[in-house]
């Protein structure tokens, strides 16, 4: 399916995630494994490493933190080269906003993305929360055009859902006060 992160199936944080992630599907059932399997592997574990949060770089090499930026890069017809860019862009947008919404909403709110594009409306210094939202699941839509259309559909259509389980991944996380998260957890909320 995806390229698998590197943390192998018996370390002991890949364990703490599946069971944080357990912890949150239980409050809020998926019908879907391969959407549990999906959030284990391509967000919590791959995004454990920070430069992961940051992969996508423009064609100068500049990594790409502002979704505005992210939405430019990943458009075939402004800067894309293929539509395989297009695809990891867009599935790369869908991960990170789910991934901060649900991991690090405090992140969020304090800071203004440069401008939220929906349609043709553009709303500069638009609220983080509401554009990752908003933004996740388009992502997600649009990636589903490319391939693995039932799971990034899924991811779309219950993205809302997928981030209260990973609300309740870092409530789990947090009560377990694992070192490395709450480390994470510092460096990316900016309090560390």
């Amino acid at each position: 399916m995806f390229r698998r992160t590197d943390i192998a199936p018996d370390h002991p944080l890949r364990r703490l995630f599946k069971k944080a992630l357990d912890f949150g599907l239980r409050f809020n059932p998926a019908d879907r494994t391969e959407v549990a399997d999906y959030i284990e592997d391509q967000i919590l574990c791959e995004f454990i490493h920070i430069d992961s949060l940051y992969k996508i770089k423009d064609s100068a090499g500049r990594t790409l933190e502002d979704i505005a930026d992210l939405l430019s890069e990943g458009d075939v017809l402004l800067n894309a080269q293929s539509f395989s860019r297009e695809f990891q862009v867009h599935k790369h947008i869908g991960d990170y906003t789910l991934f901060m919404l649900g991991m690090f909403p405090e992140a969020l709110s304090r800071r203004r993305g440069k401008e939220f594009i929906l349609g043709s409306l553009i709303i500069p210094g638009a609220n983080l929360s509401e554009c990752y939202l908003l933004q996740g699941k388009k992502s997600y839509q649009i990636a589903s055009e490319f391939i693995y259309k039932e799971l990034f559909l899924e991811l779309s259509s219950n993205f809302l859902l997928y981030k209260n389980v990973l609300d309740l991944v870092r409530i789990y996380l947090e009560s377990a006060k694992n070192k490395e998260f709450l480390k994470a957890k510092g460096i990316i909320s900016g309090t560390d």
